[in-house]
């Protein structure tokens, strides 16, 4: 008998203490649980100027973006120093999604020309997706009596000197153009400009022969016959054009210099925020309609590597361009 009612008096106990426990759960607030991501405007700053191919692309990736998360993605340009501001300033900023970075090559190309960069293109971002590329360009003023890189290699090397013209020192045309010269053995002389307009310009205008450029600098004027193309710096031919042969396939193996976006977040931001940036990026930029507004520009799609890959793609991108740093010799005094 008592050990009937010891067992009632305990489940009186447990029932009492269970209904406390109900009452006091149902009185307490709801844990805070986290806004679901994005919930407010997202800022893609864009590493250079308006009107050219990072601000035309990033534009066009961030309509698409603020449709997918229906959620507002805006571009803010901060140009200058060849990216690195607009870099350094995106480093620098929470790592919670709500500031990403669209930038060219010479992300990865800064560090390696030049002694006061602020950021490491690796260990303070998050790679998020590899947004799309372009082949730089060997074109030259119709007047140069050559068509064909072995008749313009056989030209330059019959002149003193052949000044060439790129978008601006230590970017990937000026070391597209340096590489050459040494590989090539022609006496290339680099002239500087302060971007890529105004050193296609005078190649067009003839006051200068040559110029190393991206696709989509050039593309109109070689369609209106104002420019000759002689190849593109890529390893590999590209779908722009086909028929033009890449400097490879005149026997220099390795030559392989393009510009690639890609979007980044600062170091930290959380891995679930960048595996959906990745999906919605990779699955806008891959799309036919997409890749037509991409051709429009003179650009092409870039493929869909996930996070990790394209991390690797990045480590690897820095090593080829402190190879090709080191080999040329191009340092930027700032």
């Amino acid at each position: 008998m008592k050990s009937i009612q010891a067992r009632l008096r305990l489940l009186a106990l447990c029932g009492s203490a269970l209904s406390s426990l109900i009452s006091l759960t149902a009185s307490a607030p709801a844990l805070a649980q986290p806004d679901p991501y994005p919930s407010k405007p997202v800022t893609i700053v864009v590493a250079f100027a308006p009107g050219g191919m990072t601000d035309i692309v990033g534009r066009l990736l961030a309509a698409e973006l603020s449709q997918a998360f229906k959620q507002s993605f805006v571009v803010e340009n901060r140009p200058g120093a060849a990216g690195q501001i607009a870099t350094e300033y995106v480093a620098r900023k929470p790592n919670d999604g709500y500031t990403l970075l669209l930038s060219a090559t010479g992300h990865v190309i800064g560090p390696a020309v030049q002694k006061n960069v602020r950021y490491q293109p690796v260990k303070d971002f998050e790679p998020i997706a590899l947004i799309a590329k372009a082949p730089n360009m060997l074109v030259v003023n119709p007047s140069v009596p050559a068509k064909t890189l072995p008749e313009f290699i056989k030209w330059a090397r019959s002149q003193p000197s052949v000044p060439y013209g790129s978008a601006g020192v230590g970017g990937s045309t000026h070391l597209a153009g340096e590489l050459f010269r040494q590989v090539a053995g022609v006496p290339l002389v680099h002239v500087p400009y302060k971007g890529a307009s105004p050193s296609t310009n005078d190649v067009v205008a003839g006051q200068i022969p040559m110029v190393f450029q991206d696709s989509m600098s050039v593309s109109a004027f070689i369609a209106a016959g104002k420019l000759r193309p002689i190849a593109v710096t890529s390893a590999e031919r590209s779908k722009l054009f086909p028929d033009l042969p890449t400097i490879a396939e005149a026997g220099f193996k390795n030559y392989d210099l393009y510009t690639w976006l890609g979007l980044y977040a600062p170091a930290g931001t959380s891995p679930e925020i960048v595996a959906r940036l990745n999906l919605e990026a990779n699955r806008i930029m891959s799309s036919p309609e997409m890749a037509a507004k991409l051709r429009k520009q003179s650009a092409e799609a870039a493929g869909t590597l996930g996070p990790a890959e394209f991390r690797k793609y990045v480590e690897a991108e820095v090593a080829k361009w402190q190879r090709t740093v080191q080999v040329t010799g191009v340092k930027v005094d700032e």
